[in-house]
């Protein structure tokens, strides 16, 4: 998935955030997701069904003990959606980390997962806040260039510092 604004209109309901979330955790089959989720199982099976025609699931056959074949889904894209708003910058992006792979992780000692998950939370935390820091002082600094473009009197010069703004923020998009 590659269009923000298609992922925003996907996740922007709280059932499919609900079911993502699930899925994040455990494949799983929609009468599961109905009953754990309090749901209904065609709601869940419209939401499931619009989620993998937009590529955020993938579904497979899995055979029960107890009944007939039930379709499985899981999550088939990894992403992190950012959206930064400040007084001189809005910019929403969209990081594709590709789809989802299937690690069996084999033998787990739970204790050292769960001192390493612990680790890694912190670390992300931290770029978070390292991350916030450096957008409070970019605001800053643009604030000030929004401040000396406003009070530059030359037509030609404060166009010219306009243009090198606007290439700026061009440079910095992603692609």
């Amino acid at each position: 998935m590659t269009d923000i604004d298609q992922l925003l209109t996907i996740i922007e309901n709280p059932t499919r955030r609900r079911i993502l979330e699930y899925l994040t955790r455990e494949p799983s089959y929609p009468l599961q997701l109905s009953k754990e989720l309090g749901i209904s199982q065609q709601a869940v099976m419209k939401n499931l069904a619009l989620m993998e025609q937009n590529g955020m699931l993938a579904s497979y056959p899995e055979e029960s003990s107890i009944g007939p074949t039930r379709t499985v889904y899981v999550p088939k894209q990894r992403f992190t959606l950012m959206i930064d708003l400040h007084d001189s910058m809005f910019t929403a992006r969209l990081i594709s980390s590709g789809e989802t792979e299937n690690r069996d992780a084999g033998t787990v000692d739970a204790e050292m997962a769960l001192a390493r998950l612990y680790e890694l939370d912190q670390k992300i935390r931290e770029l978070d806040e390292e991350r916030i820091e450096l957008l409070d002082q970019r605001n800053s600094v643009m604030n000030a260039i929004n401040r000396a473009i406003r009070e530059t009197e030359d037509p030609e010069t404060r166009k010219e510092l306009c243009r090198r703004l606007d290439e700026m923020n061009d440079n910095g998009k992603e692609a």
